[in-house]
């Protein structure tokens, strides 16, 4: 091993080092933020949009999302945070101050990510104020 090889190594020695007091932190904070296995997926997207259609979805945040009865789903405002974990909990019902109704509670959790995916492709908001 080179004499610049072995210095690197022992700097990436050192920082895993440090940064071990914070890899729970760090590791609970990848853990929260669940990834939807759907997002970008055309196919699932369209499958989305015909479970958004069918559950009733459209009736309180409109068939775009643009909101009505309910919040508009397509912008930056989100109570609750906009991130994967958190819109699973919401649709789940799982945010007690939540006023989704409960019968979401009975979709899978595939036809929420494609649900989501679908949401998620009518966004029209400020691209540098996504957090997922």
């Amino acid at each position: 091993m080179s004499r610049h090889a072995g210095a690197a190594v022992a700097c990436l020695l050192a920082l895993l080092g440090l940064a071990s007091g914070l890899s729970p932190v760090l590791a609970q904070k990848a853990e929260a933020k669940k990834l939807n296995p759907y997002t970008g997926n055309e196919e699932a997207i369209r499958e989305g949009r015909k479970l958004y259609l069918r559950y009733g979805c459209a009736g309180c945040h409109g068939v775009g999302g643009g909101g009505g009865m309910g919040p508009a789903v397509t912008d930056d405002e989100w109570k609750f945070g906009s991130d994967d974990e958190v819109l699973m909990k919401l649709v789940k019902g799982e945010i007690p101050e939540q006023r989704m109704p409960k019968v979401f509670g009975a979709l899978t959790e595939d036809e929420i990510w494609k649900i989501l995916a679908y949401v998620r492709s009518q966004y029209a908001g400020d691209p540098s104020k996504v957090d997922w």
